[in-house]
């Protein structure tokens, strides 16, 4: 099943069960300055989940997510990505548990065809009801519903100790169990064990308290869902694939990455393509690389996918935009459209780096030699101020030469150069 049909039975599911299909926000969330990047489905939905603008009261979206929180994870797991798109069904105010449960039920194993012996579900320790639905409603044997605690099954993680305050409730996965062949082979292997064998494929918010400033947990009077399901991630497990990389929202992009560099390490392949697809739907959502903010994630994307993939012979990204529009081409037009301005925004950034490294390159290895494999934090200040290498850049170089930078005195000593610089600009009379 490819990830287009995936996204569209998943729309056109929810739809028939009373949602609104709404568009996907794009990755600035408008009028919302308290994220960089829309990194969930809920995010465009703020004010109706507070009880405000309530238009209507059910809603299902693919929605365009970008987060960079697992950056040094992407490319070396099967299912860590910077750029994703989230399938979400949403209530506000409407239905609730039972409904939000016996749907997902009724997706993954109907529309979706995954047999209910391979699905596990979890939920809060705290949470009896949702423990009768799976069990009583849904019929999953008890010993395939587990229960979890404030970390892994409530929303925001640890919030009834932590905060923050506001909405907050309980939340229960829906995991897919690859077989005891994929797994660590101990006893109590489980939903909560990492050893790879069972996929987190779905969560399911149930927003039903309100934490206070005292910790209490007051109930709210307009309970909300809020789901979220990976595209990426559920077409990778209807397809029986090893990796998410393994499905048609990459293989063409990994493939032109290794025609173009000739290089076919998974880890290469992997990481150059999730980072391009990242900058090329930042960009086309009016992002550009720079020095500030949303820019330098843009700029730091294309620069980690670049030094992974460089060959010595110059821009290579830029030619990925053709192939990454055409995977897009029925549900992101823009792109498409888009794709020269894209693709010529890319290539500057690439040259743009490409003519840094070429000067700083040879400092960086001279130093490296002379420091016998330790770079001071004096070396990596002047890396960073005089030639204008990004720390993290710095650092992934002194890796690839089996040397370290000395990232903590570098700090100190960036601090202690501010310091002098104020001082250096206070007009005495």
């Amino acid at each position: 099943m490819t990830s287009s049909e995936i996204r569209r039975k998943f729309l056109d599911f929810f739809q028939k069960k009373g949602h609104v299909v709404v568009e996907s926000d794009l990755l600035v969330p408008a009028g919302d300055p308290t994220v960089l990047f829309t990194g969930a489905g809920m995010n465009q939905f703020k004010e109706k989940f507070m009880g405000r603008n309530v238009t209507y009261t059910r809603a299902a979206t693919c929605q365009k997510c970008l987060r960079t929180g697992d950056l040094d994870n992407v490319g070396k797991t099967p299912r860590h990505h910077t750029f994703f798109e989230m399938l979400g069904n949403f209530s506000f105010g409407d239905y609730f548990k039972e409904e939000a449960i016996r749907w997902a039920w009724e997706f993954l194993t109907g529309e979706m065809r995954i047999s209910p012996e391979k699905l596990w579900a979890s939920v809060h320790v705290s949470d009896d009801e949702a423990h009768t639905i799976w069990k009583d409603r849904i019929g999953i044997s008890p010993e395939k519903i587990v229960k979890l605690g404030d970390h892994d099954n409530f929303w925001p993680a640890d919030a009834p100790l932590k905060g923050p305050n506001g909405p907050c409730g309980p939340c229960s996965e829906v995991f897919y169990d690859k077989g005891p062949a994929k797994g660590c082979g101990k006893a109590d292997c489980g939903p909560s064990c990492d050893c790879g064998r069972f996929v987190e494929i779905w969560n399911l918010v149930f927003t039903q308290f309100e934490r206070m400033p005292d910790g209490r947990l007051d109930e709210l009077p307009s309970k909300n869902i809020d789901t979220g399901m990976g595209l990426e991630r559920i077409t990778s497990v209807v397809n029986d694939t090893e990796s998410n990389f393994d499905t048609d929202l990459f293989i063409p992009i990994t493939g032109r990455v290794q025609e173009i560099t000739g290089k076919s390490d998974a880890l290469t392949l992997n990481l150059v393509a999730d980072h391009a697809r990242a900058a090329v739907f930042a960009i086309n959502d009016g992002v550009s690389p720079s020095n500030e903010k949303r820019g330098y994630v843009v700029r730091k994307l294309i620069r980690r996918a670049w030094l992974r993939g460089n060959t010595g012979k110059g821009p290579f990204l830029y030619s990925l935009v053709p192939d990454i529009a055409n995977i897009f081409r029925d549900v992101y037009p823009g792109i498409a459209e888009n794709a020269e301005h894209i693709a010529a925004v890319v290539e500057s950034e690439e040259r743009r780096f490409d003519e840094t490294l070429s000067e700083a390159v040879p400092v960086l290895e001279e130093m490296v030699s002379r420091s016998g494999g330790v770079l001071s934090g004096e070396d990596v200040f002047k890396l960073a101020d005089t030639y204008g290498m990004p720390v993290e850049v710095i650092e992934q170089m002194c890796r690839d030469r089996d040397a370290r930078a000395c990232i903590e005195d570098f700090e100190v000593f960036m601090s202690r150069r501010k310091e002098e610089s104020r001082r250096g600009s206070d007009i005495s009379c």
